[in-house]
């Protein structure tokens, strides 16, 4: 009976961390997309009033993980009739996080 829970349990075990690896990965060129637009968009304390587009947007490579997230590098080119949406064309890399099963990006200013 001992040798059937201990073989359950390390069957668990194993399970636990193989859902693991598939959740822990980093995100993908198109997460990595929509999150940042979603950040230019939905800045926190602030009302954006003219969208922000992406026109393109190229991911590099990202660090190992961390308790903040993922340190990805990336190339983008954004357009908005918002002056200050051009700063985001300066921006080489950004922090993504997973919020509630949806990829979400640091503010980086």
């Amino acid at each position: 009976m001992s040798k059937f829970r201990v073989g359950s349990a390390v069957l668990i075990l194993i399970s636990a961390f193989g859902l693991t690896g598939c959740t822990g990965s980093e995100p993908s060129e198109g997460q990595m997309k929509d999150a940042m637009e979603y950040e230019m968009n939905h800045p926190p304390g602030v009302q954006n009033v003219e969208p922000i587009t992406i026109k393109f947007f190229k991911k590099k490579a990202c660090d190992k993980p961390t308790p903040q997230g993922y340190r990805c590098t990336f190339e983008v080119n954004v357009a908005s009739a918002n002056i200050g949406a051009g700063m985001y064309n300066n921006i080489p890399f950004g922090t993504f996080y997973k919020e509630s099963g949806k990829w979400m990006m640091r503010p980086p200013f």
